[in-house]
């Protein structure tokens, strides 16, 4: 005659079961969602090419901002090739009235492209069409040959969607009319690392 204990072996399958459970539960569900500390951080950037010994003066910011609460941000970045930065300028969207443009305070920055790279940056803060760059332009001089400048601007202009995301957590979405905004996937990755 053969002898089972049903106790243990109901407790041992239970076991089973609640693992199996707990393992699909914790693969389906979402765990990269995104905080607000993680969100600040995003940036997008694209490296430009500015004429040597010109002179920058002002970055202006052109962007649709509908969020009543946070400013995007651009900026314009120097980078020397031994891990050392510098931020020359910085401007912010305003306001949630939709499409609009600021222009950076002034200043001046000489171009020496042999000690540094140029970089403009956008930091959007939200992960949504309510913030999109549009687009930045940059004003600078030239030098006249004779120690001063020329008094009329010269513009570089690049369009938002030309501008890529620096963190692989951070896909962007194109808006139209050259528009860019930042959106996250954090909350698929656990379905694309299966």
């Amino acid at each position: 005659m053969k002898q089972t204990i049903h106790g243990t072996q109901w407790v041992g399958w239970r076991i089973l079961i609640v693992g199996i459970l707990l393992a699909v539960l914790l693969n389906a569900v979402p765990t990269g969602t995104v905080s607000a500390s993680l969100i600040s951080r995003e940036i997008f950037s694209l490296q430009i090419h500015l004429p040597e010994g010109a002179r920058i003066e002002y970055l202006r910011l052109y962007y649709y901002d509908s969020n009543p609460s946070v400013d995007s941000l651009a900026w314009i970045t120097t980078y020397d090739g031994a891990g050392n930065f510098s931020h020359l300028i910085g401007v912010s969207s305003d306001g949630s009235g939709g499409y609009g443009q600021r222009q950076s305070a002034y200043f001046e920055h000489v171009v020496n492209n042999e000690a540094a790279t140029y970089v403009l940056q956008w930091r959007p803060v939200v992960f949504d069409s309510s913030m999109r760059l549009m687009g930045m332009r940059v004003a600078y001089r030239l030098p006249d040959g004779a120690g001063g400048w020329i008094p009329l601007y010269n513009h570089i202009f690049v369009a938002g969607s030309t501008f890529t995301p620096v963190s692989s957590k951070v896909e962007w979405w194109y808006a139209g009319y050259g528009g860019v905004y930042a959106i996250s996937w954090d909350h698929f990755l656990p379905f694309l690392r299966k």
